[in-house]
């Protein structure tokens, strides 16, 4: 069996202090966390996982709220495996110089990077059955930014899925064509135009990531980085664009897959 644990679903700016965007896959014995804000640490303990169980970090771009709790990880040994983009990685390296000069050298052996290129399938590090490939998103022109598709082989137990996260963007083809008949896609929708939101031109509002579902024939579509609001609202505008099943989860919550 495969869970999806929602750590958080906010923005910049959450309902709850710490809720930023976060996500935990559980599959088998891999344990892959996709972006690591400031309070993921306090994420984790509250749905009962140890900082030291996690096996992966996928990393979809640089900013604060997806990046900056992901040093401490280091301090609880283990072999880790982080996942990125070249660029993203590339970020990593100069904030873990700022924050512990000199420490990646003592933990070189706990670590193996994955640097992903866009449009390439590439196999999960010692997971067998989950590939993953990256789309150039559309977020803030001077922040690369990248959506990411799991796929999962399927086996005797259970058939085949896939999981695609949009990471920061503003409604984009890319993020369309990666994720063409997705399981489910897990798409930020920052604001609620119906609250008077708005996404500053970088991100993507609720009846946008609707569209996007729509667009890509999607069969669940779940909103994440959202601002503060009652998630129904975020649903109701979603329901314009995509008659698929929507999920504006709150943290904590959990997916069972496929």
């Amino acid at each position: 069996m495969t869970e999806l644990i929602f750590l958080g679903t906010g923005a910049i700016m959450p309902d709850r202090p710490g809720d930023h965007t976060a996500m935990l896959i559980k599959h088998g014995p891999a344990r892959i966390l996709l972006d690591a804000g400031p309070a993921v640490m306090m994420q984790l303990d509250r749905v009962g996982v140890s900082p030291d169980q996690i096996t992966h970090i996928y990393f979809s771009h640089q900013h604060g709220d997806h990046i900056l709790g992901s040093p401490i990880f280091l301090f609880y040994h283990r072999m880790r495996y982080l996942m990125a983009a070249e660029p993203v990685i590339e970020a990593w390296f100069m904030l873990m110089e700022v924050v512990y000069p000199n420490y990646l050298p003592k933990v070189a052996d706990e670590l193996a990077f994955l640097f992903l290129e866009e449009g390439k399938s590439e196999p999960v590090p010692v997971v067998d059955d989950i590939s993953i490939t990256l789309a150039r998103a559309a977020h803030a022109p001077e922040v690369p930014a990248y959506a990411a598709r799991f796929d999962f082989a399927p086996t005797d137990a259970a058939p085949g899925f896939s999981i695609v996260y949009s990471g920061d963007t503003r409604p984009t083809q890319a993020v369309v064509d990666l994720a063409q008949g997705a399981d489910l896609l897990i798409h930020e929708a920052t604001a609620a135009e119906s609250l008077g939101q708005t996404t500053v031109g970088n991100h993507t509002s609720a009846r946008e990531a609707g569209r996007v579902a729509a667009e890509a024939g999607v069969k669940t579509l779940a909103m994440v980085h959202r601002l503060a609001g009652d998630p129904e609202v975020w649903i109701k505008e979603a329901r314009e664009r995509f008659d698929g099943r929507i999920l504006a989860p709150l943290p904590g919550d959990r997916l069972r897959l496929p």
